[in-house]
């Protein structure tokens, strides 16, 4: 009840966060767009009919004279209001081509060495209920709120288990997807994303047991196939083996995250890094710590499969359903803090005058999400968990060569 009531205060505390500045989110579990009200047409100027202060509507089949008639006692003023058309067309150019997609369907088994081999990826397929999503934006355009989760209609996939094995531990259904965007990922960190995420891919955690990114990794080296890519150690971003697997522990991170599965251990980046976004659902990972761990609290295994499609990563989460219900709630943002001055350091170790960034620069902020699980048969009571991040300012970090000359160590540019 207290926790109840101090989630409820802080939403309260946290209304009009987005909305002074004139804009309105919309929302899915992992994307959100910001829709700027100042900007975006999707007004138009129409008439509303009054009778004694009742606004009416005086449908198209209405008898002409009796209409003529009735036309005295009317009153009929020009409103701007939302338009369907624009808003739909709208939501069709931004986000459908995001979120629509046609279910997709796997058919899961083992080998003769009890290898776990998947035949296809499941997905559900989903599209936007348009009318109930443009209802949802009128009613925050006209102020009642600021954040729209967009209605998503969803189409399960069909889990077809050739294992009677696997049946047996209870592998029959998908639980949940994860997902994550990797657009702009240089060729290394692509490849340690992939080589990571095979590591996640058929792993099963049997009833009652925990288990951590790191420990489902193993060795991270060039002798595990990895690449040198850039990792943040401390207040700088330098290349080592591995570099991206923080996507890969992300993206698995927020399918157990929609599963209802526990998380143990879980820390966000030092600073908010553009790939996590929407930020707040990260999990950073450096073997041995910081790692993300999870414990499978169902009454069956259950089993990972990952995947790559395009710039996009995704995770499921198989096993036997428990009838509980997720919601992410978030994100809110507050506490913003501008970077700090650039810094810079001169090294002899760089040619003369030759420039390397050690770290871009990073606002500073905080922010909440919270996950509400709901038991439907009331087995246990309903939970509501805060997932609290908070992300450094971080100066433009540069590194300049002096071939040898004598400069000081480091400077704060003006």
């Amino acid at each position: 009840m207290l926790l109840l009531l101090a989630i409820t205060s802080f939403f309260l505390l946290s209304k009009g966060v987005f909305a002074d500045d004139g804009t309105i989110r919309l929302k899915t579990d992992f994307n959100i767009w910001k829709a700027d009200l100042n900007k975006v047409d999707w007004t138009s100027e129409y008439s509303k009919t009054f009778w004694n202060g009742i606004e009416v509507q005086i449908p198209d089949y209405t008898d002409t004279g009796l209409h003529e008639k009735t036309k005295a006692y009317l009153q009929t003023t020009k409103v701007d209001g939302i338009d369907y058309t624009k808003v739909k067309k709208y939501l069709e150019k931004t986000i459908v081509p995001v979120i629509a997609r046609d279910k997709q369907d796997v058919t899961i088994k083992t080998d003769d060495k009890g290898k776990v081999i998947f035949d296809g990826f499941a997905i559900a397929g989903q599209q936007l209920d348009m009318d109930k999503a443009v209802s949802l934006i009128k009613s925050s355009f006209t102020g009642e709120h600021q954040d729209v989760r967009l209605p998503i209609i969803k189409i399960e996939p069909t889990v077809n288990v050739e294992s009677d094995d696997l049946k047996q531990k209870g592998i029959i259904s998908l639980l949940a997807t994860g997902e994550t965007n990797f657009k702009g990922s240089p060729y290394n960190r692509r490849v340690n994303i992939k080589v990571g995420l095979n590591s996640f891919n058929g792993k099963l955690i049997a009833p009652g047991d925990s288990s951590g990114a790191g420990a489902i990794l193993g060795r991270v080296d060039g002798t595990t196939g990895y690449l040198q890519e850039l990792v943040i150690k401390g207040d700088k971003t330098v290349p080592e083996y591995g570099g991206g697997l923080c996507q890969v522990s992300t993206t698995v991170y927020r399918s157990l995250l929609l599963a209802g599965i526990p998380i143990l251990e879980r820390r966000n980046h030092s600073y908010a890094v553009s790939y996590y976004d929407p930020q707040g659902l990260d999990a950073t990972i450096y073997p041995p710590s910081p790692d993300m761990k999870f414990k499978n609290d169902t009454s069956a295994y259950i089993l990972i499969q990952t995947t790559v499609v395009g710039d996009y990563a995704y995770s499921d989460v198989y096993g036997t359903p428990v009838a509980r219900h997720v919601d992410l709630i978030g994100p809110y943002y507050f506490d913003y803090k501008a970077a700090p001055p650039a810094r810079t350091e001169y090294t002899d170790k760089l040619p003369a005058g030759e420039i390397q960034t050690l770290g871009a620069a990073h606002p500073g902020f905080k922010a909440n999400w919270y996950r509400r699980i709901s038991y439907d048969d009331g087995s246990k009571p309903d939970a509501l968990e805060q997932i609290y991040s908070n992300y450094e300012a971080r100066p433009l970090y540069t590194l300049v060569g002096t071939g040898g000359a004598d400069t000081p160590v480091v400077k704060v540019a003006e």
